[in-house]
């Protein structure tokens, strides 16, 4: 059983994937739908749209070997998000370790805003509105959960 035992060190690892990792594809998907639905049929519009959503299944693909790899093998030896492989490969961004999935988590949580803020949830419909909020609830739960395990750790 030694799946379970990588499985019971990095918890805190694996939900921040479930919560933070695939939570931020779904924004990045659904900020290409809207995109393309509230400029439909122009090809600028659409291309912006296509690499949001590549970018989303690109992250997908990147979580998903993550949550494998600390799963199975008890660590993540790839990045997480395409942001954050750039920075690794970038001369210069290189210099600050986790620059990008900060800027991954900025740029998730500024469609986040815009969506919200500007109610474009009209581009979007039903089982797509349904799947932004479980994306959002797990986020956010996600989110208190990982300051809870901090909080712990930190005392343990």
């Amino acid at each position: 059983m030694p799946k379970l035992k990588y499985i019971r060190q990095n918890v805190f690892q694996i939900l921040s994937i479930l919560t933070v990792g695939f939570p931020f594809v779904g924004y990045k998907v659904f900020g290409g739908i809207i995109i393309s639905h509230m400029y439909d049929g122009t090809a600028a519009a659409n291309i912006v749209a296509m690499l949001f959503i590549v970018w989303g299944l690109v992250d997908f693909v990147l979580n998903a070997i993550g949550l494998y790899t600390v799963c199975c093998r008890g660590e993540i030896r790839y990045p997480v998000c395409l942001l954050s492989l750039m920075s690794q490969k970038h001369h210069f961004l290189s210099r600050w370790r986790d620059v990008g999935e900060a800027v991954d988590t900025l740029l998730s949580f500024s469609i986040v805003a815009l969506v919200v803020g500007k109610n474009l949830f009209v581009f979007l419909d039903g089982a797509q509105v349904k799947v932004w909020n479980i994306c959002t609830v797990v986020n956010v739960l996600g989110a208190g959960v990982a300051r809870l395990g901090t909080s712990l750790l930190v005392a343990g």
